[in-house]
């Protein structure tokens, strides 16, 4: 019995070879891109996982409660983790890190001033041995134990064979961090995975930070908070979160007084850390879309199968006929008929199997930041697939197989079967109807997307971007001065570039790791909004095109004297512009008490436009400069920054030459956006393309049902365009369905995503006119083809056939 089923399969399938490829690529790309997406969901849902106190270890934030609206970060104070453990012993393990990005070391040779190396595909980190007991590494030699000491280091096997060759033999060799401050080698630890947040490729000791600072974290200031200082810890039964919540005002009093009415730092789980977007992770509801899509992607693939099998149920009713008069019972031709549809689903699953390892390689090209992954065939990514098959068999198959088990025999033997007992046309246009919808959301989606990111492009940023170099500056607790005025002169003497202009960062730039406290001329208390802070010289407003509405730039100074802010600033504050000039600023830590407010900056866009402009004061502070902003005035770049990297060198020998433009790293902000409309692009290609695949199969299907009728027609004087529309309008009226059942959903999903900008654009009509007209255009050159041959047919010989 088996065997003639899958003869009788296989004679189907070849018969009907169109319908065949039809739905084996549709239901390939579906499962393909399902299994891809699963992939992606389940490689994000496992980060970090495999450290054994997983569900144990917290990591602490913080929160800048303002009537503006509450800021979260999870930066941390530097004395931090000091405080936590004096007045909370009872805390299993504490442990701070501070990031460090680019690590740059200097490895000694026997010969020669040794070889510079710097990492651009891992951060590196300082950190407390408690560290290493509350995440897991494996060790290849040594271990963390000696990082109680200053000037001690662990590096990764990569970063072993890199600087040493070996993995061997290293422990006890020195290398210099950021080329200057010594570092012994204590252990060797195995590389990462693509499986974890914390890929250091080097950590050393927390104690280290001291020599590379210049001065001890824990004397920092507990209001200054930093965006690459963070503290974790593990929690148990005898001290839980909810013990921390309880504790944590009278914490903040202690130590914060007086913020401790605007300052909060929650313990958030680590495990919800990677999947929270207000610390910097990935979306969860961003995931759960993209999952969604892959579903949808399954269920439009699916539709076309359950279209095309009614369609043809017709074609096959004196088969069904000829088996039940046999003695065949509806539960076996079920069966049959499911099997049927096992074999095709099979097919496609091997095309999804290419489809998904071939995907790994464009994924790894393609997407960036949260959506870069790593996948393989791990048990979890095949028992997907297994419920893929299945899942996909069931409901491509189900409801055609008891449309044809359940035909009477004697009708079908008479044929005497109508359309609306082969599955009914008011089903196929309501499956029709939802994959079209399906698309419509999809390329919505893309238009939105694509426009949003072609603003955030050209919108004036309110300052200049174009040919702006920007060169980074050694990482120093302070910048010696000497220096920044000899490559100055260097760089300004050079025939390619304008001007120079020295800063803390310029524009675009994190509003997350420069936030502090300021009181504002003659008040008592802190002001209860934090402004971002930037240190700056009396070049950088003229090079940036930067607008003044009130007073004047920025005096020429070393240190914090004087100070500028913006429009944001002065509003807050409820005054004029021209009130705040002549008034002083107030603030510890980096910047001594009593700026004088010089000048009002018109607002402009100190980061991306996901943000919205936040109150702002800069000062000159050479101590705190650590990028320089070249305004070259040639366009030949290469040579520019080849001259200017050998003026770079003259002045710093043992740092490394890293460059960037200002334009470069506008775009690069947006990057995940970018990937976003890349992937939406992506997959409403393929959903178009499964559903054109489908309306081409009913195309065909319908040609041949009408030949007749198209013959009578032509012979009574129709002409071809009246052929076409008769067999498009169907199509256009079932799309216009569509339409208004997409427009709902796509303008709810699409809002959703753009309040991610504080500067976006609007929702207009004409973005899902031109979704609908792609759809209809795309819709139209499906049909056409079929239509048009139809259309020209000889009418006698469409007659004589039949």
């Amino acid at each position: 019995m088996l065997t003639n089923y899958l003869k009788i399969a296989w004679r189907n399938l070849r018969k009907n070879s169109t319908y065949a490829f039809i739905n084996v690529v549709g239901l390939g790309l579906g499962i393909g891109c399902a299994l891809l997406i699963f992939a992606l969901v389940r490689y994000h849902y496992q980060i970090d996982r495999h450290h054994h106190n997983y569900d144990r270890i917290y990591q602490f934030t913080s929160k800048f409660i303002s009537p503006e609206g509450d800021f979260n970060t999870n930066g941390i104070p530097y004395p931090f983790g000091k405080a936590l453990r004096t007045d909370h012993p009872e805390i299993e393990h504490v442990a701070m890190l501070e990031e460090w990005y680019e690590p740059m070391v200097l490895v000694p040779t026997v010969t020669g001033p040794g070889k510079k190396i710097k990492d651009t595909d891992h951060a590196g980190a300082f950190a407390e041995p408690a560290f290493f007991q509350i995440f897991d590494y494996t060790w290849l030699a040594g271990g963390p134990d000696d990082l109680t000491q200053p000037g001690t280091v662990v590096i990764s096997a990569d970063r072993a064979r890199t600087y040493f060759g070996t993995i061997n033999n290293v422990l006890g060799l020195t290398i210099r961090l950021d080329a200057r401050t010594p570092a012994r080698v204590v252990g060797v630890f195995a590389d990462y995975k693509d499986n974890t947040d914390l890929a250091y490729s080097i950590i050393a000791s927390w104690s280290t930070l001291k020599e590379q600072r210049g001065s001890s974290p824990e004397a920092e200031p507990f209001d200054n908070t930093n965006g690459s200082t963070h503290c974790f810890a593990i929690f148990n039964s005898h001290y839980t979160a909810a013990n921390w919540n309880r504790q944590m005002l009278a914490f903040v009093k202690k130590n914060n007084p007086k913020n401790a009415r605007k300052t909060d730092y929650p313990a958030q789980p680590f495990s919800a850390m990677h999947l929270s977007a207000d610390f910097g992770g990935v979306s969860r509801g961003l995931l759960l879309s993209l999952f969604a899509i892959g579903l949808l992607l399954i269920g439009t693939a699916s539709i076309n199968f359950v279209n095309l099998a009614t369609a043809q149920a017709l074609s096959r009713a004196r088969e069904v006929g000829v088996r039940k008069v046999l003695g065949s019972t509806q539960s076996q031709l079920f069966w049959q008929f499911m099997g049927e549809t096992a074999l095709i689903v099979l097919a496609a699953t091997a095309l999804a199997i290419g489809l998904f390892q071939y995907g790994q390689t464009l994924a790894q090209t393609y997407l960036h930041g949260v959506f870069r992954f790593t996948f393989y065939f791990s048990p979890s990514i095949i028992g997907w697939l297994l419920v893929l098959i299945v899942g996909v068999t069931l409901l491509a198959g189900l409801y055609p197989a008891l449309v044809l088990a359940g035909f009477r025999p004697v009708v079908a033997l008479a044929g005497r079967l109508t359309t609306r007992q082969a599955g009914g046309i008011s089903i196929r246009r309501g499956l029709v109807v939802t994959q079209f919808a399906i698309s419509q959301v999809l390329i919505i989606g893309l238009v939105v997307v694509a426009s949003q990111l072609r603003y955030v492009r050209e919108k004036d940023l309110g300052f200049r971007k174009d040919a702006i170099l920007t060169i980074s500056l050694p990482d120093l607790p302070s910048q010696d001065v000497t220096k920044l005025n000899t490559f100055r002169n260097l760089a300004t003497a050079l025939p390619d570039v304008d001007q120079i202009s020295y800063s803390m960062g310029g524009p675009p730039q994190s509003t997350s790791t420069s936030h502090t406290t300021i009181r504002f001329d003659t008040h008592t208390e802190d002001e209860k909004f934090g402004p971002q802070q930037a240190f700056i010289d009396a070049d950088y407003v003229g090079l940036y095109g930067l607008k003044l509405v009130a007073g004047r730039n920025l005096q020429r100074s070393d240190t914090a004297r004087e100070a500028l802010v913006n429009e944001t600033f002065v509003r807050r504050l409820g005054l004029k512009p021209t009130d705040v000039l002549g008034k002083h600023l107030h603030r510890g830590g980096f910047v001594p008490l009593g700026l004088e407010v010089v000048g009002v900056l018109k607002d402009y866009n100190q980061s991306d436009l996901k943000s919205s402009i936040d109150p702002m004061f800069l000062t000159t502070l050479a101590s705190g400069y650590y990028s320089a902003s070249v305004q070259l005035r040639s366009t030949n770049y290469q040579r520019a920054i080849k001259q200017l990297e050998t003026a770079y060198s003259r002045v710093y020998p043992d740092n490394f030459f890293a460059t960037q433009f200002v334009d470069d790293r506008i775009e690069r902000s947006y990057q995940q956006e970018q990937t976003m409309g890349n992937l939406i692009n992506f997959f409403a290609g393929v959903a178009l393309l499964i559903g054109c695949m489908g309306l081409y199969g009913l195309v065909l299907f319908m040609v041949a049902q009408k030949t007749k009728e198209i013959g009578v027609r032509k012979v009574l004087g129709a002409s071809v365009s009246n052929i076409l529309w008769l067999l498009s309008r169907e199509f256009v009226r079932l799309i216009l369905i569509a339409f208004t059942l997409a427009v709902p959903l796509a303008w709810w999903v699409m809002s959703r995503w753009l309040n991610n900008f504080k500067y976006k654009i609007s929702l207009a009509p004409g973005i899902f006119l031109i979704a609908l007209l792609a759809t209809i255009a795309v819709a139209a050159l499906t049909v056409s083809f079929q239509s048009i041959k139809a259309a020209l047919m000889n009418p006698v010989k469409s007659l004589k056939t039949e």
